[in-house]
This record gives structure tokens, sequence and C-alpha cells, in this order.
């Protein structure tokens, strides 16, 4: 197992449920990411259901990862208020569900869309937020999207399990 060391503070993550939850999970999301959509889609209804019921702490972190399919949810990413958590959690509902049309849009009309689709301005520590998890993805070995990360514990790519396996 691999330790993980991750600042949990309010500035640069989107922190849910319970602090004394039984279950702690770290999410390594992108807003654009086709296989974070899969995930978080198919587990959505019990991720918030644990969440609301105080089984689950939720500690979600946007990576801007430097790969052409992602830059679309990178320049998303930057729309994250990390200090407004319950505007939030919506708002990556509705993204997630609505993700092809941010996938379509030509990367210089992304910032615009967000603001007119979703009537949101930039972040506006949105740089120190991308290059703390940058370097908390790359001290922590990350390298894939989505990772969760359980006990110190990581799960990515194959490895990659439901919510109510996480939470068991």
């Amino acid at each position: 197992m691999t330790e993980f060391n991750f600042d949990y503070a309010d500035d640069f993550t989107l922190n849910y449920g319970a602090t004394n939850a039984p279950t702690e999970l770290t999410f390594i999301f992108n807003l654009g990411c086709g296989d974070t959509q899969k995930w978080f889609l198919a587990n959505e209804k019990d991720l918030f259901a644990a969440i609301d019921a105080g089984q689950l702490r939720a500690h979600f972190k946007f990576w801007n990862k430097d790969k052409p399919s992602l830059l679309n949810g990178n320049v998303a990413n930057g729309f994250i208020d990390y200090h407004q958590p319950e505007k939030m959690r919506p708002l990556m509902q509705t993204i997630y569900h609505q993700q092809a049309d941010l996938r379509q849009e030509p990367l210089d009309q992304v910032a615009e869309y967000m603001m007119q689709t979703y009537h949101l301005t930039p972040y506006a520590q949105r740089e120190q937020v991308a290059d703390k998890i940058a370097a908390e993805v790359a001290e922590n070995g990350i390298t894939s999207l989505p990772t969760i990360i359980k006990n110190d514990q990581s799960y990515f790519d194959e490895q990659l399990v439901d919510l109510k396996q996480l939470l068991a």
C-alpha cells in the first residue's frame, strides 16, 4: 500500500459529508473526462445518498491533466468554486450529465460556454488550485483519471470499482 498525502483544505478540495463518516474517499476527477463521467453516472445516486446519510466523507479534486481529450475539461475545472461546495454539487452533476456538450465546444470557446450555460465566472484562484492539485497528483504518483483513493489504496483503470464496493 502507498501512503497518500493530500491537502483537504476548502481552498483546493470540494468536501462533502460528515467528518466522522465511517468511509472516506478521495476522488481525482476532470469535468471533461469520459471515463470519469462513466463512473460518476453509474454511481451518482449511491454516492450522494451515502454522503447525505452520513456514511461517506468525500473529497473531490479536479485535475487538469495534460492530454488533448481533456483540454475542455481542464478549462471547465477552472470554474469550480471550492468555497461553494453546495453550489458545485449540482453543477458537477449537470456537467457530467451534459458532458457531450462541453466536449464538443471548440477549446477557445469553453470559457464562454461555461459562463453562458452555467452562469459562472472563472474561479479567482483557479491557477493556484490547478498548480496545487497537479503537485499533489505528481507527489502521490497518480497517472489516471478517474482515480479513487480509500485507505491508502488507489483504484483506477481496470481496478476501478463501483461505489458500493468501496463502501463495503
